[in-house]
């Protein structure tokens, strides 16, 4: 895979809570009022409630289309939730087909499943950009973070912590959704090939709920293990380790939620009681996919080579910034200390940030 080299230099865009979003697999095309002129937007999302990771990218898209909105550039915009239904998905990115929207943006539910409507939306000329999720078709761009590197910051990470021999629990988020089976993949091949044994391997839909519960479980059938590599929902996870008053583990990896990452600060904060590293997943990467979206639309040709061969398609890849373990903890603290704990840390790129990065 081919990872894009400094395509987000670009200053921390401070994230916001997006608590006030209900699920439902409604459309919300209220969420910001139809203008007079500009391109009509539509945004398909999988899930946000009970997913900080989504709420926040939910957050971010609808604050890059206002400032859209603002001058001109976006007239309409209508977000839909399919809440993890494919059924759903498909009939709501079809209804958006079907109602002439300029740009329909997917953060998917899987890697394939809707190429019959992407095929719709091209022939009626729809600018369709994939986000986050990394969809198998040569037919549409990907922006999406470079899962695979994210993967192997936080595999290294395990395999120098523990070493040789050592027996690992892996938490993976959705079964069959791309960016999750690509950490995946990535994790079994180097873990066990640095000769550490993964002794069990689920999915936590990325929701500490469920992370919470298959902790539970797995600590109450007694599995032996010394360390933890995981996709998110962290908080789940350590809610049930010390809920249940065993030691800490070896390690523990996650990504980029604020409340996380203070509350691992925190447990550290007088000396190294649980190594960790922390790297980012930016939500903003959707509204950055509508920052290229947007100069598509307006008829401006990507540089040579910037897009990559991602799954059997064209993908935009961005390689993980931030990074923070217990050597740089004052430090990232400090870069995230606006922030809430109800938010992620995230950066996003404006339309004229992308077009000078990715354009001609």
């Amino acid at each position: 895979m081919k990872v894009m080299r400094s395509v987000f230099a670009l200053a921390l865009i401070l994230a916001v809570s997006a608590a006030a979003f209900a699920g439902g697999g409604q459309s919300r095309g209220g969420a910001a009022a139809a203008g007079t002129g500009g391109f009509k937007v539509a945004s398909h999302n999988a899930i946000i409630e009970g997913n900080a990771y989504r709420a926040v990218y939910e957050q971010q898209m609808t604050d890059a289309v206002k400032a859209l909105q603002a001058a001109g550039v976006i007239g309409t915009y209508a977000t839909f939730t399919s809440n993890n239904d494919p059924a759903v998905e498909s009939q709501q990115v079809e209804q958006t087909v079907n109602e002439g929207y300029d740009i329909i943006m997917v953060n998917p539910i899987a890697a394939n499943g809707l190429d019959p409507i992407i095929a719709k939306a091209l022939a009626a000329g729809i600018t369709y950009v994939n986000a986050d999720c990394e969809y198998e078709s040569e037919k549409i761009l990907n922006v999406v973070v470079d899962q695979k590197a994210w993967a192997k910051i936080q595999s290294d990470f395990v395999i120098k912590t523990l070493g040789r021999g050592k027996k690992v629990i892996q938490f993976n988020g959705i079964d069959g959704n791309s960016a999750s089976e690509m950490r995946n993949e990535v994790w079994q091949r180097e873990l066990t090939g640095a000769g550490l044994q993964i002794v069990r391997t689920v999915a936590h839909n990325w929701n500490d709920t469920d992370s919470k519960r298959l902790m539970s479980e797995i600590i109450a059938s007694g599995l032996q293990y010394d360390g933890i590599i995981n996709q998110e929902a962290a908080t789940g996870i350590l809610g049930a380790i010390e809920e249940a008053k065993i030691p800490y583990p070896g390690c523990i990896t996650s990504s980029e939620e604020i409340a996380w990452i203070r509350r691992i600060a925190n447990l550290n904060k007088d000396r190294l009681v649980l190594p960790f590293i922390v790297v980012e997943n930016p939500p903003g990467i959707g509204a950055t996919a509508l920052a290229i979206a947007v100069n598509l639309r307006q008829g401006k040709q990507l540089k040579d080579g910037i897009a990559s061969s991602g799954l059997k398609g064209n993908s935009i890849y961005y390689s993980p910034q931030w990074i923070m373990t217990y050597d740089n903890i004052a430090e990232r603290l400090d870069s995230v200390k606006s922030l809430p704990d109800s938010t992620s840390v995230s950066s996003y790129m404006s339309v004229d940030q992308a077009r000078a990065a990715y354009f001609k």
